[in-house]
């Protein structure tokens, strides 16, 4: 049996181009025509070919892979689908432009300075960083100190920052979903937000505040309507709760996320309530939560295909050295039976 491995001169023999035009092609495809681009991928194919990564990482100073960076515990990535759709399309995106990815979480400030010691040892050519619940300033200034190529899945409260950013119109789908609840007849609305911190957060509870205020005058009780949660399951069963517990009178709730959405409808059967006869319920992301939940979530879409292209493509670009943009997408009502 021939165990010859292919080498860098068998794939361009192949592909009848010099050896200095593959390298190139595995180099970012920099003056490179399709015609030839596409011989070196049939003949890289048609070799088995695999690229000596080190030897390219002497060569053009790359690691040849970027972190996904994860500000939750380890255990939110498989119990919030969120998590696993975005990882899903990131990975999808940057396996196109043949990159690979670290993924990395942070359960506790320790982990957090463990993981940048690592990004800032030159191990990645970029960060895409995801879900970053508290001050994220310290992670932040360290990778731009370090001049790691960063792009967040967030709008930074620091927008001084030179990082790339995508994030969804937080605001925007927060009026859309307490509108929608009080055409429904809601008249008692309240909402289960995500951490404190992230711009996300923050910009749906101004939602939020902003579209109840256009009915309801009593402000104070409005607050009191408000209850963070952690995204997972658990956390939005123990808000419903402690809603209820506060204002009995509650006849709607707009919830920051699916999965934190499925906790409620949890609490309020506990309670002897029906979704949505008694209380509707409108989720955040429709995620798969969203359609096996019992009923089925009414839910704020987030395209997260469109936000994992865009987290790529523009960590590409800064990788590139291009200058950091920011980029904000729409977000989408879906109607199913959790409300009337």
């Amino acid at each position: 049996m021939n165990q010859h491995k292919a080498t860098i001169h068998d794939v361009a023999r192949i592909a009848g181009v010099s050896r200095a035009t593959v390298s190139r092609y595995l180099n970012g495809r920099k003056w490179v025509s399709q015609d030839a681009a596409a011989n070196i991928k049939a003949a890289i194919e048609q070799t088995g070919y695999v690229a000596n990564s080190h030897a390219r990482a002497l060569v053009t100073g790359r690691a040849g892979s970027v972190a996904f960076l994860l500000g939750e515990p380890q255990k939110l990535l498989f119990e919030d689908p969120n998590f696993a759709a975005l990882l899903r399309a990131v990975a999808d995106e940057l396996g196109k432009k043949g990159v690979s990815f670290i993924l990395m979480t942070t359960d506790n400030q320790d982990e957090a300075k463990r993981n940048l010691a690592y990004l800032q040892a030159g191990h990645v050519d970029g960060v895409i960083q995801v879900a970053w619940h508290k001050d994220s300033s310290e992670m932040l200034n360290g990778l731009v100190e370090a001049g790691i190529p960063t792009v967040i899945a967030e709008q930074p409260s620091d927008e001084t920052l030179p990082v790339g950013y995508v994030h969804v119109e937080d605001y925007g789908g927060a009026r859309k979903a307490c509108e929608y609840l009080h055409e429904r007849g809601a008249k008692h609305i309240a909402m289960i937000a995500g951490p404190a911190g992230p711009s996300g957060t923050r910009d749906r509870v101004h939602g939020f505040l902003d579209t109840v205020a256009t009915f309801d005058d009593d402000s104070s009780a409005t607050q009191a309507r408000i209850v963070h949660g952690d995204y997972s399951v658990d956390s939005g069963e123990t808000a419903m709760a402690q809603l209820l517990d506060t204002d009995p009178t509650i006849d709607g709730v707009f919830v920051s996320s699916d999965a934190m959405a499925v906790g409620a409808i949890k609490a309020l059967r506990a309670r002897g309530l029906k979704v949505p006869d008694d209380v509707q319920i409108i989720g955040f992301d429709d995620s798969s939560a969203a359609t096996l939940a019992d009923p089925a979530l009414t839910t704020i879409r987030q395209p997260f295909a469109a936000i994992g292209k865009h987290l790529v493509d523009q960590l590409m670009r800064l990788i590139n050295g291009e200058q950091p943009v920011g980029v904000t997408l729409p977000t989408e009502l879906i109607v199913r039976n959790s409300t009337r």
